[in-house]
Parts: C-alpha cells; structure tokens; sequence
C-alpha cells in the first residue's frame, strides 16, 4: 500500500507542474491591454515607457524656480559685528586707526546659513536627462500645463510614449523641446501630438535642425497654436516658402498663430519674399520676428509693399470676382475681429430689417389691445406688485407686449414674474482682405495692405538704403490711414527693430523712420517739460 501511495502523489506533482507550465505558457503568449491614460502624466508616461521595454527612463520632476528673497532683516534684532582695533603708526600722524581683522569661528557658534538666492544640486543630476514640468497646483498631479525637454534625444520610442499621455493632460498649454533631435518623422508625429492637445497654445522647438523644414506642419488652417518659436532651427528659403504658405494662401489662412519666432536661422531675400506673400492675406499674425538672418533689399521692399498696398495677382482677381458674387455667404468671413458698421457685406440689409420690426410691432400692439378688456382688473394688481419689487412701468409694457408676440396669448409661468431674455453681443467679423476697397492705378489692382501686424524685428540683417526707402514708404502709408480714420483693418506697426544692418546708425532715413516710430509705441512716454517750457506753453497757449 505505501508503495502505491507514493506513486499516485508523485504522478499527482508531475500533473501539477505541467499544468502550470502550460499557464505560463499561455500567460506569456497573450497580448497585455491596451493602457488608458488617467491624465496624470507621471504615472501615465512611466507606465507606458516600462511596457515600450525602456531601460532608461528620464525621471519626471517640478521645473525649478528662482526662490523668492528672504525678508530684511529687523533691524531690533541685528546685533554688531566683532571687531578688534589695532593701533596704526604712520610716520606722519600719531593717530589711531581701526583695522577690521577677520574674526576665526569658534566651535560653540553657529553654522553659517544655506544661500537662499539660488538652489544647487549634484553636478551628475544637473546633467542627467529629465521630463521637467510645470503643475497649476503642487499637490494635484493631473494640473500639468507645461512640459520642457531640453538636451536629450527624443527619439521614436519617446515620441510614440508622448503620443499617448499628452493629449490625456487636459490643460497642457505649452510645450518646449529644446535641442532634442527631431527628425523628419518625429516632426510629423509631433505634429500630430499637438493637434490632439486641445488647449495646447505656445510651441517651442528651439535648436532643433530638421532636414525636411516640415516645421508648417504644425501651423495648418485648423491649428489652434497661438505663438510658436523656431529659433536656430537651420531654416533655409525652402523652409520659409512653407511656412509662407500655411500662414496664408488665395483660398486658405491661418486663423490662429498670432506670434511666430524665427529668429538665427537661413532665410535670405527669397524666404523674405515668401513669408511676405504669406502676410498678403493673414490678419492673425501680430508678431514676427526674422532677426539675425540673410535678408537683404529686397526682402525689405516686399515687407515694405505689405505693409503699405499691393497689386492684385490674376489668381487674386479671379477670386474676388467670386466672392463678390457669392457676398453674403459665411465663407466670407475670416475671424470674430470688430467690423465698421457701414460695411456693405450683412447678409440682411438694414431697410428689410427695419420692415420686419415695424410688422412684428404691429402685430404684438394688436394682441395687446384684444388683452386690454380681461386684463384691467389684474393690471392693477400687478402694478402694485411692480412697485413693491422696483419695477418700473416701461419695462412691465415692454415684458407683455414681448409675451404676446412671442407666446401668442398663452400664460406665463406664474403670475407677477418677469422673463427676460439674456441679450447676447453682436458678434461682428472683418471681411476677407480681397473684398477690402480696391483702388485702379494704371490697369491694376491694389488693394490696402497689411496692418494686423504691430511688432517686426528684422534686426542684425544685410538691408540697406533701399530697403530704408520702402519700409519708410510703408510706415508713412499707414500713418496716413490711421490719421483718416480707417482702423477697421488694424492699427498698422507699432514696434520695428532694424538695428545692426547694412547702414550707420545715424543714418537720415533710419533717423526718421525711429522718429515716427516713437510715438507709435505704445510705452511711449513723452519726455517730462521744465517748469520754463510749461509757463510759456500756458501763456501762449500750446
């Protein structure tokens, strides 16, 4: 009998291990689920980097911040400094003098305070690649608004990491990868990142050298980026072409991209040109910058020419010509920008409208006096009620004749109480730049140019005397227009950098142009008169 026990329990092992052998087996061969992002990017991104098979995994922490000063110290409280005086011969004078001596610390004092104007940390830590990022509350960890990467590969496994817990932080506004190696791809895929991240608002790709220049990619017709930073990215003309042509083109422009960056890069007077076309019809951009760049004269006169007017091309022409046909449509309209009241485009005209008031009043004074009989007796109730609530008796006429247009004779909710409509704002939109009043000079259309734009840096350029004269010519055109009146396009420039070009900095033009620049700047403050400038203003009166 023992002897046949033992075999039955070692035939019983053996079963057992095979069996769980096989689960094993099984449980490796079977795909892992797919993992939801939670929102918290920390745990979101070190989750999906260990199932990505990532050995080395950039630790995520708070981005540093400057500490705050400490507070002055009490002056009750300051005790003096310890100070040993020593007498000083001089062969001149038998005076004594004090001579400080460094007092040496001895063990019962004590230790001197850590600085608290800056933070340190291990020289390994500083330079060990990390995900720093920017909470709205230190202590909600789902509060992540922005992400800086700067000075480590993002490659395509980071990329496809990023692709899934970036778009799951819902109030991520800005990105920053500095010097991260972008390629072709990764830009692509990055772009596609930052179409999902719905309040994503400030892009900045700094150092980053790609060799397609796809960096258009990211500022579409249905991009939602406000301001976006493309410094020293190596962007050439081809790079600039694109960029000119998302910015705007006849048909399609960027509604959103209100500061663009490309400052230290390798645009010429052909990339000027192209990002100058790209203005011709964007009435978003409100910040472009090109400084430290290749651009010569003749980037400088087309920037010039937008600013002031331009010709129509054929393709231009032909497209006014539809919209003009097609005027009152929506497609017309570009943004929610304030409109001049005469404008001729309203898909309504004011007389038909008036018409349609003056027949609706009609009718609600019909219904009201068909009430007049049954409602004597409530009314003076309900006079006295308003009163007691401080209604007045123009607005209790206005409430029922709006009930008896709107209601056709039916009860209110309850007796005494008032609804009145939430009054909702005109919003009114500019119309497209093709449709602008147009002007013939010798067989061509022109058309006023550009004067959304307030702030252009072209500084540490190659322009010269030429390209002075055009931008000097665009300056004085939109100076003339504000003085007329017409701000329904935009106020014109405000700010222009051109220092460190191609001309002496007391130079006649650019003296000028700095001149009527001056005033325009809104930080101007005009400088303060002596009391002898004001005595003689207020006698002759200036």
């Amino acid at each position: 009998m023992g002897k046949k026990l033992e075999r039955v329990m070692k035939g019983d092992r053996g079963g057992t291990t095979s069996a769980t052998s096989q689960e094993t087996d099984v449980d490796n061969n079977k795909t892992p689920e797919p993992y939801n992002c939670v929102g918290d990017f920390e745990a979101d991104y070190l989750e999906l980097c260990k199932r990505a098979g990532l050995t080395e995994i950039p630790q995520v922490t708070q981005r540093p911040h400057r500490p705050e000063p400490p507070p002055p110290p009490d002056p009750k409280c300051a005790t003096p400094l310890s100070r040993k005086e020593t007498p000083c011969k001089s062969s001149h004078s038998s005076r004594m003098e004090k001579v400080e001596e460094p007092t040496t610390p001895t063990p019962g004092d004590p230790e001197e305070a850590p600085p608290t104007t800056y933070t340190t940390s291990n020289k390994f830590d500083y330079f060990r690649p990390k995900v720093q990022v920017e909470l709205e509350k230190p202590e909600d960890r789902k509060s992540m608004t922005e992400i800086y990467i700067r000075g480590w590969k993002v490659d395509q496994r980071y990329m496809d990491v990023f692709r899934l817990c970036l778009p799951a932080a819902d109030k991520l506004h800005t990105i920053d990868l500095w010097n991260v190696g972008l390629t072709d791809n990764t830009l692509a895929q990055f772009s596609a990142v930052a179409s999902q991240c719905l309040n994503l608002r400030t892009v900045k790709l700094d150092g980053n050298p790609v060799p397609g220049e796809g960096f258009h990619q990211l500022i579409g017709e249905d991009s939602m980026i406000v301001s976006m930073s493309l410094r020293s990215c190596k962007i050439s003309d081809k790079g600039a072409e694109l960029i000119g042509k998302a910015l705007s083109t006849v048909k399609t422009r960027n509604q959103s991209l209100c500061v663009l960056n490309l400052n230290s890069n390798l645009i010429t007077d052909v990339g000027a040109c192209h990002l100058s076309n790209g203005l011709r019809m964007n009435r978003t951009l409100l910040i472009l910058s090109v400084a430290n760049n290749a651009i010569g004269d003749e980037g400088a006169k087309q920037l010039g020419e937008v600013l002031s007017r331009f010709a129509l091309t054929h393709e231009e022409i032909v497209e006014r010509r539809k919209l003009i046909s097609e005027k009152g449509t929506p497609d017309i309209r570009i943004s929610p920008i304030p409109k001049r009241s005469e404008s001729r485009d309203r898909p309504v005209s004011q007389s038909s409208r008036s018409q349609l008031d003056k027949s609706t009043a009609k009718s609600g004074r019909s219904s009201s006096k068909a009430k007049k009989k049954d409602d004597k007796g409530k009314g003076k109730d309900d006079k006295k009620k308003d009163a007691q609530r401080g209604v007045s008796k123009e607005s209790v006429a206005k409430t029922t004749k709006g009930k008896g247009r709107q209601s056709g004779g039916k009860k209110g909710p309850a007796a005494g109480t008032i609804t009145t409509e939430p009054e909702t704002p005109e919003v009114q939109e500019i119309i497209n730049p093709l449709l602008e009043e147009a002007e013939s000079i010798n067989g061509e259309l022109f058309i006023p140019g550009n004067r959304v734009l307030i702030n252009l840096n072209i500084s540490r350029n190659k322009i010269g005397e030429a390209g002075l004269k055009a931008l000097l010519k665009g300056i004085q055109y939109q100076i003339t227009l504000t003085m007329l009146g017409s701000r329904s396009s935009g106020t014109g420039l405000m700010r222009l950098s051109l220092q460190k070009n191609g001309f002496p900095p007391d130079h006649d033009l650019y003296m000028k142009i700095q001149e009527l620049m001056v005033t325009r700047d809104p930080l101007y403050k005009p400088p303060a008169k002596s009391p002898d400038e004001d005595s003689i203003s207020q006698t002759t009166g200036v």
